[in-house]
């Protein structure tokens, strides 16, 4: 008897892709960026003089600007996008109907994780691209070269990694809570408690739902510029590892 080969994680991501076809998570992804966007947009037309006056880049005053409330919708749409995800996984028990298939367990969660990461991507480069377009279009001293588009992409990159721990984070919660309504619901209790914080000190700066606040031009001091990436990194390499082993703690004790 021939044993059914175990399915990969490059073709598992297809299928986790298709599990989210009809859920509405790809254009809550995009309804998110674009509106994420329109804050910047907004402010510059309805004020411009408040920012086109003050001194400095551009684009570190636009992110001081705009990103706190960039930030939290990037977190509300992680929040939503977990929950959705392994929502499809518990409903009518399709989880545990997925253990008797030639699929590793971790698997799952590490596909749903990449999806999670790239809709990051997506959105925080149409916020990017709104705050390029802003300080192109209403600050005359500000050119479009190919360093201007480096410090921009390099903003891009920081506020992803800032965002990552989490989107882990709240995946590792959904993944552990059958009901979509109370992952939901720790998510933003999480959210508003930790944004109370003080985002001063370093400790509570570091957690997860704090970290997306941060920039790289602003809140982040310069002699800490690498601190907070290689925390957000270790962060977001240890919830995919409880992410990933946890399923298997689950399948072995039920």
């Amino acid at each position: 008897m021939t044993q059914t080969p175990t399915i990969g994680f490059f073709r598992m991501l297809p299928l986790e892709c298709k599990k989210l076809k009809r859920t509405g998570c790809l254009p809550a992804v995009v309804l998110c960026g674009l509106f994420a966007a329109a804050f910047p947009l907004a402010n510059m037309l309805v004020r411009p003089e408040a920012f086109t006056t003050l001194p400095g880049d551009p684009l570190s005053i636009l992110a001081d600007a705009n990103w706190q409330m960039i930030a939290m919708l990037n977190i509300l749409l992680s929040i939503c996008l977990c929950c959705i995800m392994y929502h499809t996984e518990f409903a009518d028990r399709g989880i545990q109907k997925s253990e008797t298939l030639p699929v590793k367990a971790h698997l799952l969660f590490l596909g749903k994780g990449t999806i999670l990461a790239v809709s990051g991507i997506v959105v925080i480069l149409t916020e990017c691209a709104a705050l390029g377009f802003c300080a192109l279009h209403w600050f005359p001293a500000y050119t479009f070269d190919s360093s201007a588009a480096f410090a921009l992409l390099k903003f891009a990159g920081f506020q992803w990694l800032m965002l990552l721990p989490t989107m882990l984070l709240m995946l590792c919660i959904a993944s552990i809570c059958s009901n979509m309504w109370t992952s939901l619901g720790i998510g933003i209790i999480l959210t508003f408690t930790i944004y109370v914080f003080p985002q001063e000190n370093l400790l509570l700066g570091l957690l997860p739902f704090s970290t997306p606040y941060h920039l790289l031009s602003g809140s982040v001091p310069a002699d800490q510029t690498l601190l907070y990436p290689a925390a957000c990194a270790t962060e977001t390499i240890l919830f995919a590892l409880c992410g990933a082993i946890y399923p298997s703690i689950r399948r072995y004790h039920s």
